[in-house]
């Protein structure tokens, strides 16, 4: 049997300790059906999704490490993380340590299209969360253009009356006195030094430390003024020191920064693990540099070759120009119609397919008959002349539960009559999935998922693309790569500009390059020009 455990969370003080439990109980629901054991709960209480900054789920990442359990299990994909990029991240880092991670309520496959299908779910519950915060947004504006404050922790320095910020004249004194030493040059530890003789304390009654302090000299609210999303607000907070103060204090800080170290890679290899020399038929590699002009550059170089391993007189390739052909024959042929509407029909027939399984209401209703069972049971206690003020509370109890119990299924009904189409679907594809071509998580994903091989000549590429097995799966062979070029040299298929092929669906590239497509039982390939 395998092992795993549960993650749930749920995102603000307005949702309950209920929420975790039902989580709690679909997954170990789950874990029963398919005979995995539970060894342990990760829960992040009153946390947002829309980041990672989580104790809990931090734990667990650094945990999977350890190699003890080999699935985390979650009641839907959005407990795990509402951002889609970060997702990314943090499933490669699980994948890593051989730990998978599946939704409980959303039954995914693992294939290509399941792949897709959970993409098109990170993808709308990143949309309905920020749709959300656009909300909260709107109230918070019109909160703050009248003066008012939105809740949260008390501000240092000032008093809440009535939703409107007063100074609170002792703090002040402090913030000031703060500001003014640091501006002529006192450093931070003698400043707590100061503070923590004098016994001056925080509003929670504990004592200065280093991050408050830094935290009180970046707070922009002591000028009398906030900044959200562009919009200036100088209504909510009366002004505690003035903007030249404030000015004398920023100038200082940016000066005592400590140099930043040599600044990482922002273009990592993402061709990495998928190029092949056509030459020697090894695995390409990435590699940067900088000349003795003081020039950086970046290609990607046979492995024999640049490490000496076997002689190779193939060239080392730009990284740019390689990777900006890769990508672009790979959304040509995402974006395709045909194409994007195949895909978007499979990932809408797999949702309804899970909705139709839907284990929550199957739940509940369990729980509805077992409250159900209750409640006759009592009713033949009183024909019987059982009766008592006991029973009668506790019908009343059971009627709640029923009600309540109605109301969660009613829900979960209404929620399955979803509006998703698959119109919709192949419209998000098209609008979200295939159309920020400067994010590197997107670059990369696209590669992972959808390229099997690329095959690098001197004069022409050949890429491989998959067809029914995940890319993660396939490893890449001196046979294999050769089997791959065999075929692409018997294809039959050819066509140029406004020419299109039928099998299996319509692609059609929108340039004069020459192009060869061959089509095999478990993969689909392209030949084409360099052109650079």
């Amino acid at each position: 049997m395998k092992t795993a455990v549960i993650y749930a969370r749920y995102s603000s003080d307005s949702q309950t300790e209920q929420s975790i439990e039902g989580q709690i109980r679909v997954c170990n629901d789950y874990a029963q059906r398919n005979d995995i054991i539970i060894v342990d709960k990760y829960i992040d209480r009153a946390m947002t999704g829309t980041n990672d900054n989580r104790a809990a789920f931090q734990k667990m990442l650094k945990d999977s490490t350890k190699h003890q359990w080999e699935i985390i299990l979650v009641y839907k994909l959005d407990r795990f993380s509402r951002n889609k990029y970060e997702s990314v991240i943090h499933k490669k880092t699980l994948r890593d340590n051989g730990v998978k991670l599946i939704s409980a309520m959303e039954n995914i496959p693992d294939s290509p299209e399941g792949v897709l299908m959970e993409s098109v779910l990170e993808g709308f519950n990143q949309y309905y969360s920020e749709e959300l915060t656009q909300k909260v947004n709107r109230g918070l504006r019109e909160s703050w253009s009248k003066g008012n404050t939105t809740g949260g922790k008390r501000v240092y320095g000032y008093d809440v009356v009535d939703k409107k910020c007063i100074i609170n004249k002792k703090e002040a004194e402090i913030v000031v006195e703060l500001f003014e030493k640091y501006a002529n040059g006192e450093v931070v530890s003698s400043i707590l030094s100061s503070f923590n003789e004098r016994g001056i304390l925080r509003s929670d009654g504990t004592r200065f430390n280093t991050t408050y302090i830094y935290y009180l000299l970046h707070n922009s609210r002591y000028t009398g003024k906030v900044e959200h999303h562009g919009v200036v607000y100088d209504k909510i907070f009366p002004r505690i020191i003035s903007d030249s103060l404030w000015s004398r204090v920023s100038a200082i800080y940016e000066e005592n920064k400590i140099a930043p170290s040599k600044t990482k890679d922002a273009n990592p290899f993402f061709l990495s693990g998928k190029l092949v020399c056509g030459a020697c038929k090894t695995n390409m590699i990435g590699v940067s540099g900088t000349s003795m002009n003081g020039n950086k550059y970046q290609y990607y170089s046979c492995n024999n070759k640049h490490h000496k391993k076997a002689p190779c007189n193939a060239k080392p390739v730009s990284k740019s120009s390689l990777e900006d052909l890769v990508l672009k024959r790979t959304l040509d042929l995402l974006k395709d119609d045909n194409a994007v509407k195949y895909i978007a029909e499979t990932i809408f027939n797999m949702h309804q397919d899970q909705l139709k399984d839907n284990n929550l209401i199957k739940i509940l209703t369990a729980k509805r008959d077992e409250i159900d069972k209750a409640i006759k049971n009592l009713i033949k206690a009183v024909e019987q002349g059982f009766f008592s003020p006991a029973t009668n509370t506790r019908m009343r109890e059971l009627e709640e539960q029923m009600q309540q119990i109605d109301l969660e299924i009613g829900k979960e009904k209404q929620r399955c009559k979803s509006s998703v189409t698959a119109r919709k679907v192949e419209n998000f594809l098209k609008k979200h999935f295939f159309t920020d071509l400067q994010n590197f998580n997107l670059k990369k994903t696209l590669v992972k998922y959808f390229v099997k091989e690329i095959v690098v000549h001197p004069d022409h590429i050949i890429i491989t693309y998959n067809f029914i097995e995940p890319t993660e799966h396939y490893i890449i062979t001196s046979d294999g790569t050769k089997e791959i070029e065999r075929q692409s040299q018997n294809a039959s298929l050819f066509f140029y500009k406004n020419m299109k092929i039928v099998k299996p669906k319509k692609y059609m590239f929108d340039d004069n390059e020459f192009i060869k497509v061959f089509i095999t039982q478990d993969y689909f390939g392209i030949v084409c020009n360099r052109g650079f």
